[in-house]
């Protein structure tokens, strides 16, 4: 659970909002500075052979919450299942995969 203080600092940098360094004390400035340095979604995309041409997509969040609190996510999901039969289930290649670290 994210405290008040990370709360308000991840609002804030979602904000964007300008503020001058000499006014707000130095470790809010250096906590904000990495959020908006580090936090954002990275997005990549390999082409690859099975059977037929494909493509996997792939997406790396990344977050800074504060207090040395990091939280990462993965997403990946492919443009066709590599399943000979595919019915939908869960290891369909069709399906998003999401994968949360703390």
């Amino acid at each position: 659970m994210l405290s008040l203080r990370s709360i308000c600092l991840l609002k804030v940098s979602s904000l964007k909002l300008s503020f001058k360094e000499d006014e707000v004390p130095y470790t809010l400035v250096t906590e904000l500075k990495q959020m908006l340095l580090f936090n954002g979604n990275f997005f990549g995309q390999e082409e690859y052979f099975y059977w037929f041409k494909a493509i996997k997509e792939h997406v790396l969040t990344i977050q800074y919450q504060g207090d040395g609190t990091w939280a990462f996510g993965i997403c990946h999901v492919c443009d066709h299942c590599s399943c000979l039969t595919c019915d939908g289930n869960k290891h369909c290649g069709k399906r998003p995969e999401r994968l949360q670290f703390v």
